[in-house]
This record gives C-alpha cells, structure tokens and sequence, in this order.
C-alpha cells in the first residue's frame, strides 16, 4: 500500500512538472504554405541539406525550436491554391495564426481591410535592421507610410539554361553561355540553336501566369507601364506591347519556342535535354538541380540567368514572400514577444532562404561569399536594381494576371487574332478592377 501510495505522489509529481513545462512554452501559430516534408526534413537540423522552399523553412523551424525550449513554433500548412480564402476565413473566425506567410502582391488586398498589424515598432524592438532590407521588397511593403511586413525574399522570373545545349549551338561554352541583347539576336540565336540542335530554343508553360509575367516583363524593358494612368485600368495597347507580343508568337509559329502542357511536363522535358532556355521562377531552381542530376547529364551545365534584356533596358519583374502578423493573432504579451524573435531569427537566417533559389532580400547578404558561392546562379547580383513590381496599390493581382496569360494564350496558339486577344485582356481586367471598392 505504501509503495502505491510513492508511486501515485510520483506521478502527481511527474505530472505537475510536465503541466509546468508545458505552460512555460509558449507557442508561436505559424500559417504557412510551401508544401509538407516530414519525411525528409521533420527533425533535420542542417541547413546546408534542403535546396527547396519546403525543406528550407522546415529546417529553420527545427533549429529555432532546438535553440529556443521556452518557444515551440508550430506550423500550420495550408495548399497553395486555397491558403488566402482560408486565411480570410479563420480572421473572421477569430482562429488568428501568430505569423503568416504572404506574397507582397496580396498584401494591399489585407491591409485596406484592416487585418494586418504595422511592423515598425515591433521590428525595432525584435532588433531587424530595417535598413538591410533590400530598397525593392521594403518599398512593397510599406503602405502609408508604414511597413506592414517582413520581406522574405527577391522572387523572380529568369531563364533556365541548358548551357551544354547552347554551345553546341555556338552559343557560349558550357557554364557560360551568351544571353540575346536585343529582339533581333534572340530571333538569330533561336534560328542558330534550332538548325544546330533541331530543338526549340525556349520554352514556355501552358500557365497563363507565367505568360502574363514574360509579356510584364518586356513591357518594362520598353518602359511601358502595364497600368500607364491609374491602378484600375491596363493598356495593352501600346507599342511596347503588341511588339512583345508579335515576337513571341513569331518564335511559337516558327517553332523556336514551345509552349508546354503543364509545369510537370516542362521540368522533365527540360531536365532531359529538350530545349535550350526555359522561362520560368527562382522557385524552380531547386527542383531543376535535382532533376538534373537524375537524367544522366542530358541538362549539361544548368545555370538560372536573370532575364535577357532584348526590348531596351534591363528590367524584370519580381515579387516577394513576406511574414505578417495578423490582427488578432499574438494575442499576449508572452506569444509577441514569442513571435518576434522567431521573426528575428528568420531574418538572421535569410542566406539560408536563398538555397531554394529566391534571392535574400536583405543588401548585406547579396554580394556575400555565402550567396555569390551558391551554384547555378550567374549574375544575380543584378537583379535588385531591375526588378519591378506589379504597383503594390494593385488589388487582387492573383486574379488579373492570369485573365492577361490567358488570353495571351489564346494568340499565342492561334485562337485569336491578336487584336481580339488585346481586347479581350483590357476589358475583363478592367471590368473586373471597375467592381472593386
């Protein structure tokens, strides 16, 4: 009887321990897409492993958690395609994550609503040199005046490269191949890479998105605004646009570029040796890495290149991953202070982001040993002085961009004349932009 008796105060004792433990943990919500990756990286504690955005944020969660036993950081994973409906669901709910993931061309669409708290103060306090962030990503953020958001990174669009594909075209040597500087080199480098390979020279993928970026972009290396007067209304009728246009549909028509079904089908085409450039994001080179090395060497020297400037002056456009704290979340003293300094951490850290390919946002990092090491990157060092926004005061650009990619599309393949398509774009952006508040 006396020793049930022991044993029962030892696990009321053990019990009021665990209870204490628990309470002097103070968990941080963390509202995140970029996938789930327990089973490769769930206790992984390096860094230097993970080349992809899921394993890299998973990482770094691990280690802050390791070095920091009075905090548990707890991720919260959402699909991509759903996360910002679910968000605005659980806002309205009152079941407010602590920290939230959000790209800066949806940031507008929160803070016109009220729903994001001003980082100004707290970024000062959690000890973020503000001044570090790159002028891009911190110009994106700031709203009124007011900065609304961690910037995260630099993403932008760029062209993959086969560069083994390129000089045997004689077009560069392998790891360093020449890039078009005006429309008509890349119309001659494409006629001189098909007839020596009988490959397309670029590829495309059937996402309306990516169309709509591509055209966005040589529209800025013309200095055309896609929105010339006012924030509600695009014009697709300039120059700078129908010549962007008809290039690319002429590279389509003459086979130089091809236009993919799906990203799926672009990364393993292109992985095994198909093409010589592929358009695509920072996001991607990752994955490019590995498929790479699963295809026997038919991608012979990889490089990702920030994008050719062939209409004028270098320009491209770009976005960025950003942490918010919500109103309503970090709702203690104990859980900001909490959230602050795993913001802290993730800014420390930022070179790590910079494995997946996106680009660190902060200045400092960007001609480190530490980023310009980093391998099948070349120039990046270029990319903060020509990247450029879609205007940050934009709404729902999730939205309008892929009614621009699509009708894109349809001229691209031939479904309509591109008078039609242009007419087509400009009002159901316009309309839709004319509906909203």
């Amino acid at each position: 009887m006396k020793r049930l008796k022991a044993l029962s105060m030892l696990g009321i004792v053990a019990a009021l321990l665990t209870t204490t433990g628990a309470q002097a943990q103070t968990e941080v919500r963390f509202a995140r897409f970029f996938g789930a990756c327990e089973a490769d990286f769930g206790t992984n504690l390096d860094p230097s492993l993970p080349s992809n955005e899921c394993g890299v944020i998973t990482t770094l969660t691990n280690i802050f958690n390791a070095e920091n036993p009075d905090i548990k950081v707890v991720p919260e994973i959402v699909e991509w395609g759903p996360y910002y409906e679910q968000l605005a669901g659980r806002i309205a709910t009152g079941d407010v994550p602590d920290i939230s993931v959000m790209h800066g061309d949806m940031l507008i669409n929160f803070v016109n609503r009220g729903l994001i708290e001003p980082l100004d103060a707290a970024l000062g306090e959690a000890g973020i040199d503000v001044d570090d962030i790159a002028e891009g990503p911190r110009e994106n953020v700031t709203i009124d005046g007011q900065i609304y958001a961690l910037p995260q990174d630099f993403v932008t669009w760029l062209w993959h490269t086969n560069s083994g594909l390129m000089a045997e075209a004689g077009l560069g040597e392998v790891n360093a191949p020449v890039y078009p500087t005006s429309a008509d080199e890349l119309l001659a480098q494409a006629r001189q890479f098909k007839e020596a390979t009988g490959k397309p020279y670029l590829a495309l993928t059937l996402d309306p998105t990516s169309a709509a970026r591509t055209l966005y972009t040589l529209m800025l290396q013309n200095g055309t605004p896609l929105f010339p007067d006012s924030i509600k209304v695009i014009d697709l009728h300039s120059e700078a646009a129908k010549s962007a246009i008809t290039l690319l549909k002429s590279m389509i028509d003459e086979g130089l570029m091809v236009i993919k079904p799906d990203w799926a089908t672009a990364f393993t085409d292109f992985s095994g040796g198909a093409s010589g450039n592929m358009l695509g994001g920072t996001w991607q080179i990752g994955d490019l890495v590995r498929l790479s090395e699963q295809t026997g060497g038919q991608l012979d020297g990889y490089v990702a290149h920030p994008f050719p400037a062939v209409f004028g002056e270098p320009a491209v456009w770009t976005a960025s991953h950003s942490w918010v704290m919500l109103k309503g979340g970090a709702a203690t003293p104990e859980k900001r202070a909490a959230s602050l300094k795993f913001l802290k951490f993730l800014f420390d850290n930022n070179i790590h982001w910079a494995r997946t390919g996106h680009l660190p946002m902060r200045t400092s990092l960007m001609t480190s040993p530490e980023f310009t090491s980093m391998p099948y990157r070349l120039d990046f060092a270029s990319v903060p002085s020509i990247a450029q926004h879609i205007p940050k005061d934009v709404l729902q650009q999730r939205i309008i961009m892929p009614f621009i990619g699509e009708e894109l599309l349809a001229i691209f393949q031939g479904q309509k004349s591109m008078d039609d398509g242009i007419a087509a774009a400009e009002e159901r952006v316009n309309t839709y932009l004319a509906r909203l508040r």
